[in-house]
């Protein structure tokens, strides 16, 4: 049900979900404003009481570590600003150096090196008219609140870089990047090695895109995510296309797994319709029935942007007009249960749906590091119904961007379909430390890591 105007909340730009004054709603930032979530209720904009000017689009993180969200800005030379910890924000942009993207569409955080403090992932897009183009940057944390660089694309190899994206995908503890290029360029995987060496395997690992005629893709956004309940986090490839067939379409690629960790191309068989100008996609579990469902953005006017619901077995459903969704051309997608009932909202073209159809058991992980959360996996294992003794694991990881620039919500969301009983989980802290912890179900947890 599109509650925007009832809840006061306006802006078609990029969202970002993150709790900044840690009252337990979360809040969104949009393109610039951000919005006080007051009990589920109402949002309020809040940039003059914040301290906050509106400096364009950005993501959350605790890059100080300690204990609140703060706020990343990417356009120009970047923003960052850093919470008090009494609902304000001071300009902390003096420790980031002039960043040489110039223009750029998205960032991640990520801690690249183990060392317990988020660093800094920037995509450089272009300049179209100008046909000039950008480098991406790495940019790491020194812990004194100041960032220095550790590398930028050379010259010779500058690629259109729309979203980037974390995750570790080879489960080797330590996050890994990819970068969503576009002008039909191949994207990028970087493979960490946990020292700040990266090793560039996309084509390897069969991520790169299809190259047709010696052409790519026009990749606008993906997202990192288990979606067929193995384990494994897969990557849904976000293309934008015109007709000509050598173009790639959007990819639904599946983790295979230890002890290579390569990718299967599953689009074939997952049922998507072709739309010229889709962008940025977003992925959660909407109907709580425990696996990962789509949303997917366009941007041409006669396109529509669609809601796929996750029918097993890499099959997916448009169920976009059922679910009462009327979006239309924009790059912004973000899930979070903004209302705390257990299942997931949606912010997308302006719009904030909130969702009155889930019915199935759920679990909210709030999960507390000793440095930062972004980067660990959750796992819970569970009965399959029609096989008793096998087992389906659904996975969730606490990312920090998502498609085009967009974030969702940091908290973990698990839906647990008709499955009532407590649960075990197994959490895996970004660095590699493992935990385990038992809890009933419908509920917020907060595990504190050990």
């Amino acid at each position: 049900m599109d509650v925007t105007q009832q809840v006061g909340l306006a802006g078609g730009g990029q969202a970002a979900w993150g709790d900044y004054n840690g009252d337990g709603w979360v809040d969104v930032y949009i393109s610039g404003y951000l919005y006080r979530n007051d009990g589920g209720e109402r949002f309020t904009k809040v940039n003059e009481a914040a301290n906050l000017p509106e400096a364009g689009n950005g993501i959350w993180s605790d890059y100080d570590n300690d204990g609140d969200l703060d706020l990343f800005v990417w356009e120009g030379k970047g923003h960052l600003f850093r919470n008090n910890g009494d609902e304000t924000f001071s300009d902390a942009t003096a420790g980031l150096p002039d960043l040489p993207t110039t223009v750029s569409l998205g960032a991640c955080w990520a801690d690249l090196n183990g060392d317990g403090l988020l660093d800094l992932d920037i995509g450089g897009y272009e300049v179209w008219a100008k046909v000039a183009g950008y480098p991406d940057a790495i940019y790491i944390n020194q812990r004194d609140g100041t960032f220095i660089e550790h590398w930028h694309t050379p010259a010779s190899q500058l690629q259109p870089a729309r979203g980037i994206t974390a995750a570790d995908f080879d489960e080797d503890g330590d996050v890994d990047i990819y970068v969503s290029n576009y002008r039909l360029q191949p994207n990028l995987l970087w493979r960490n090695d946990g020292n700040l060496v990266f090793t560039s395997v996309a084509s390897e690992y069969g991520v790169a895109g299809t190259p047709i005629s010696g052409a790519y893709g026009h990749t606008i956004g993906s997202a990192w995510g288990d979606l067929d309940n193995d384990g494994h986090i897969d990557l849904f490839v976000g293309n934008f296309s015109h007709p000509p067939a050598y173009q790639d379409r959007p990819m639904f690629l599946c983790n295979q797994g230890s002890p290579d960790y390569h990718f299967e191309d599953k689009s074939n068989q997952a049922g998507l319709h072709w739309q010229e100008s889709y962008a940025s996609p977003a992925l959660g579990d909407f109907d709580n029935d425990g696996d990962l469902d789509l949303y997917f953005t366009t941007v041409y006017g006669g396109d529509h942007s669609v809601l796929y619901r996750n029918e097993g077995q890499w099959h997916f459903r448009d169920v976009t007009a059922e679910a009462g969704i009327e979006a239309e051309r924009t790059y912004q997608a973000a899930w979070a249960d903004y209302d705390n009932d257990g299942d997931l909202d949606l912010m997308t073209g302006g719009r904030l749906y909130e969702n009155r159809g889930a019915t199935g058991h759920w679990l909210k992980v709030r999960l507390a590091a000793s440095g930062s959360a972004i980067g660990a996996q959750v796992r819970i294992q569970l009965p399959r119904s029609e096989k008793p003794l096998a087992r389906e694991v659904l996975t969730r990881q606490v990312a920090s961007a998502t498609g085009e620039g967009n974030q969702n919500e940091l908290t973990l969301h698990f839906g647990l379909g008709d499955h009532s009983a407590p649960v075990l989980l197994e959490i895996n802290w970004a660095g590699g430390e493992h935990q385990m912890v038992r809890t009933p179900v419908d509920r917020l947890i907060t595990i504190t890591q050990q």
